[in-house]
């Protein structure tokens, strides 16, 4: 058995190979290849702790994760947990590997999917609310598919700011960061911005002058009292897509968009539907993309992670 710590799991694939993963993953979670039960949610107070299993065509994972919004004040990470990975024929335990660094990955691997599906490629400026380890990974993934000048980002503290453009020149040492003073200056300089936070309330101003000819990307809510964005960014779209089934009943983004008669619960889909054909964008169309994660990607970046590192 390996047991594939992150910074294994961090340098073992590159960006380009783990999109495409997850990219194959996504397809074979939309033709039905991969039996995902429903995720389950054990709350307290100040923890969230997840169960995610996934079972593939040669194996199943199981992802152990706590969520806990606190930790930063104690110096941990906001995600702690392991992703174990067996064998379908036998039942083996092939790995274990660190649910966070998977989790950190496949998620901006799914924005990326998303960056390149609602936005031109000429997009050069992007935007990022919420500077930990999502906000890091989204920026360097999303400068693997597009030609990024200039990131604006927010967040409260010097010390995170520092932390994330020193993790994120890195990896992209040409990119121009700057700290804004407020998250609607982020959405002001923008062209695509990225909510990358566990923020039960939108993180910018609910303002149509603000939101126009702006395109969406939220990554961080993954609740029911949980709403990133606000009812104008979903009242200008056309379309929202979301990256699993579960976003439509998990998510406050998702479910007030169709609840408050914002977005049609028809022009509500999966982005998998997309690469299968079944449904069709116009690059003309305001679409916005929310993600909340599923264990399909996590088996298909940790089944991915395990065969090369056992070569």
């Amino acid at each position: 058995m390996l047991n594939l710590s992150a910074e294994v799991i961090e340098n073992i694939l590159t960006p380009s190979e783990i999109i495409e993963v997850v990219r194959k993953g996504v397809i074979n979670c939309e033709l039905g290849l991969y039996n995902i039960p429903t995720r389950m949610h054990l709350e307290s107070p100040k923890i969230t702790n997840l169960v995610m299993p996934a079972v593939g065509e040669r194996y199943f994972c199981t992802k152990l994760v706590s969520v806990v919004p606190d930790n930063p004040k104690r110096n941990l990470p906001i995600i702690l947990g392991t992703v174990v990975l067996s064998k379908l024929e036998t039942g083996e335990t092939l790995a274990l590997l660190d649910a966070p660094m998977i989790t950190a990955l496949r998620t901006a691997a799914i924005g990326v999917l998303g960056l390149d599906l609602i936005s031109s490629k000429a997009v050069e400026k992007i935007g990022v609310i919420g500077l930990g380890v999502q906000g890091i990974w989204q920026t360097i993934f999303a400068c693997s598919i597009r030609k990024i000048k200039e990131v604006y980002c927010y967040t409260r503290t010097q010390a995170k700011f520092d932390f994330y453009k020193k993790r994120v020149l890195e990896k992209c040492p040409n990119l121009e960061i700057t700290w804004c003073q407020s998250a609607d200056q982020v959405v002001e300089k923008s062209e695509v911005i990225y909510a990358c936070t566990t923020s039960p309330n939108p993180v910018f101003s609910n303002q149509e002058a603000l939101v126009k000819n702006k395109r969406f990307i939220s990554v961080g809510s993954f609740k029911k009292d949980m709403q990133e964005l606000p009812d104008i960014v979903y009242q200008n779209a056309d379309m929202l897509l979301i990256d699993s089934p579960a976003a439509s009943h998990e998510v406050g983004d998702v479910i007030n968009a169709i609840d408050k008669s914002f977005i049609d619960k028809n022009q509500v889909f999966t982005f998998g539907k997309i690469y299968t054909k079944e449904r069709m964008i116009e690059s003309t169309q305001n679409i916005v993309f929310k993600s909340v994660g599923m264990a399909a990607f996590d088996l298909a970046l940790a089944s991915a992670v395990y065969e090369k590192a056992s070569k």
